[in-house]
């Protein structure tokens, strides 16, 4: 019996040592999108990542900061039952060499749902200039 539980036991801690977490899981979905997007695939160099949760309520004053930039009806005020978490905020930044040799730095905001759709946002210090204007 002790021959069959130890490599049952075995196999069982291996396969969850190699599970990804949600952090992983959003970086390698951010990268995928990212790679499709630069100038060419193989000069895309990834960065730094930072990763924290994203609420109904981050999407929802979002989408109010959106609206109030683009001059569109705001969105309906969060309650408090919108901080359920919907996805991962992933900030990134990566450089990107272009076919001429140019090396660009560049980075983004992310957000990365539990099904691995990636949306890009625009980038809170873009969205903090317009609305101060």
């Amino acid at each position: 019996m002790n021959r069959l539980i130890f490599p049952f036991f075995s196999a069982t801690l291996l396969l969850a040592g190699c599970a990804k977490n949600t952090e992983q899981k959003a970086e390698l979905a951010v990268q995928d999108f990212v790679r499709t997007r630069v100038s060419d695939a193989k000069n895309y160099f990834p960065g730094k990542f930072r990763f924290s949760p994203y609420t109904k309520r981050d999407s929802l004053q979002y989408l109010a900061q959106m609206a109030q930039i683009n001059g569109q009806p705001a969105p309906p005020a969060p309650t408090p039952a919108d901080s359920v978490r919907i996805g991962t905020l992933v900030l990134h930044d990566y450089r990107d060499e272009t076919r001429n040799g140019i090396m660009v730095r560049d980075s983004g905001e992310y957000v990365v749902r539990p099904n691995g759709e990636v949306r890009i946002l625009m980038a809170e210090s873009i969205r903090r200039k317009r609305l101060q204007k």
